[in-house]
Formats: C-alpha cells, structure tokens, sequence
C-alpha cells in the first residue's frame, strides 16, 4: 500500500511538472510571438518609465524606442519632437526627428512600448 501511495504521489508531482513546462510547437506549426516587451531594453535611463514596473511609458522612453528602431544615437539627430496623442482611443507618443537627409516618424503606444507606426523619408 505504502508503494502505491509513494507511486501515485510521483506520477502526481510528474503531471503537475509536465503541465507547468511550456508547450513545444509540433515540427511546422507556427510558434506564437510573445508580446513585444516594454522598453529600458532601449536605455531611456528614466525612473519612471513602464518597464521599470511604472504604469506608463515616459517621453524619454519613447524617444529611446524610435531611436533605437532607427539605429541612431540622440547626437546624431536634429529637431527632436516628442507629443502624447490619441488614435483610435490608444494614447501613443508621436516621435519625429531627422538625421542625414532623412525624416523619421513612429507612433509608439504609450502603455506597451510597441511602434504602431513608422516612417523614414529623404527630405
């Protein structure tokens, strides 16, 4: 009886260890993305920004976020905008600026960190 009972404990510890583990995506399924991670990966080096356990992402974060994306470091860059706004009831921060003979737009959600949108331009 002891035996069972040290058995069905195992195989239960087993099962329970098993459901925990994540599911590997049989060969050609599609794996699924995982969401796109907030920021201070991106260096904005603010206190207060989102990925630093705060509820929402600051401007200088933002900023880090285009910059990073456009592969530009803040000296390299000119006539630096960054303005909260709202589309389609999602408040973003509008991040412009140029660099070379290029204009450079994103849309960047303001909770998530995520680039909804962006451009670059010749000028």
């Amino acid at each position: 009886m002891k035996k069972i009972l040290v058995a069905a404990v195992m195989l239960t510890a087993a099962v329970v260890s098993a459901a925990e583990t994540q599911a590997v995506p049989a060969k050609g399924e599609a794996e699924a993305k995982a969401p796109a991670k907030v920021a201070c990966e991106n260096d904005c080096k603010d206190k207060k920004c989102a990925a630093k356990g705060k509820k929402k992402l600051t401007k200088k974060c933002a900023i880090a976020i285009a910059l990073k994306h456009a592969g530009l470091e803040r000296a390299n860059v000119r006539d630096l905008k960054c303005e909260v706004d709202r589309e389609d009831g999602i408040k973003i921060f509008e991040v412009e600026f140029e660099s070379g003979s290029h204009d450079y737009e994103y849309d960047i959600d303001a909770k998530t960190g995520k680039i909804l949108k962006s451009k670059k331009e010749l000028d």
